[in-house]
């Protein structure tokens, strides 16, 4: 594949499949109407911008194996066993599977489910188990992971790459939406956050290989093996309430930059996919990673993505942009990189 600036732009959409909600009920679990959802859309997402580009595109499908998933549904891997239709639907276009992880845990005296960032060993748990039980459902260890919440650290890392993953598509170079909000929260509740978050905004926004004691630099001779894929960011343009504004300088300093999440609130899909194009051609080796989540179908959160998505086949854009498994291009953007 060429990655010249007059080449193609491998582009990265990685979904997050997990149940609607972070709140499950261990009697009654929420359902996962926002999955199925999503794999109609996505076909008619392939369809229109097959048609408008002459290839079809990959999607990338990170799956929810952690320990809240084994506690709530029985097994981790719940969602990849419990629908082997659509498993095998996804498997027949090309797409490409990974795992999500979040890190949450019952917290009794809240009668809550609650990210507990705080407790190491629980994190190195949670990690661990995530990709052991999707290496126990494919025979082969996952090499595609993305990190619940934007939340990584040194261990988080460390056992992603010992167990085998290739490349993390989890990094968000800012200053993380969470620095400064104590709820996780998904399009029907939010779960509690236990803990602080990485700060992130000196992190490289390309490709690159990790250096071994952090993370956030690149490792150069003594880089670990797996690539981190950052999550495309522009100018911190999205509209804010007043009061938000001020603590987040206050907080994190200057406006800086922010992910361009397909769900946040943009003026109109226009001005989002000309935003997008316009941060692609500032880059010297551009790519696009972007990332939504099995939201219910229902939610606003859901008709914002599917408003942006919808209008980019229509899109100048769209012609540049090739849909591909981030393992085929990643070595070579970071090997250009650094």
């Amino acid at each position: 594949m060429t990655l010249s600036r007059n080449g193609t732009i491998p582009t990265f959409l990685s979904i997050d499949v997990e149940p609607n909600g972070f709140q499950l009920s261990h009697s009654d679990p929420s359902g996962w109407t926002g999955y199925d959802a999503m794999i109609e859309f996505a076909e008619q997402m392939r369809f229109k911008l097959a048609e408008r580009t002459g290839a079809a595109p990959k999607f990338g499908w990170y799956f929810r194996t952690d320990p809240q998933i084994a506690q709530a549904y029985g097994r981790p891997e719940h969602a990849l066993a419990q629908y082997p239709e659509r498993i095998a639907r996804l498997q027949a276009t090309g797409d490409y599977f990974g795992v999500h992880a979040h890190p949450i845990r019952w917290c009794e005296r809240r009668r809550l489910w609650v990210h507990d960032f705080a407790d190491r060993e629980w994190l190195v748990h949670c990690m661990r188990s995530s990709l052991d039980a999707y290496s126990r459902w494919s025979g082969s260890p996952a090499q595609r992971f993305r990190a619940g919440a934007g939340f990584l650290t040194n261990d988080v890392i460390d056992i992603a790459d010992q167990c085998g993953v290739k490349v993390d598509l989890s990094l968000e170079p800012v200053a993380n939406w969470s620095l400064t909000m104590r709820k996780v929260l998904s399009a029907v509740d939010d779960s509690p956050r236990v803990g602080g978050l990485t700060d992130c905004r000196t992190a490289p926004r390309v490709p690159f290989r990790p250096a071994r004691h952090d993370f956030r630099i690149a490792g150069g001779a003594n880089s670990r093996n797996l690539v981190m894929v950052p999550i495309t960011t522009g100018p911190a343009v999205q509209p804010r309430p007043a009061w938000r504004r001020l603590a987040r300088r206050l907080i994190l300093g200057s406006a800086g930059r922010d992910v361009l999440f397909p769900s946040a609130d943009w003026p109109s899909a226009s001005f989002y996919w000309g935003l997008v194009e316009r941060q692609l051609r500032s880059m010297d080796r551009p790519y696009l990673s972007l990332a939504i989540r099995t939201d219910s179908p229902d939610s606003a959160l859901m008709g914002k993505v599917r408003r942006l998505f919808n209008a980019l086949p229509e899109h100048p854009l769209a012609e540049q942009l090739c849909f591909v498994d981030p393992l085929d291009v990643a070595p070579d953007l970071a090997r250009n990189s650094q």
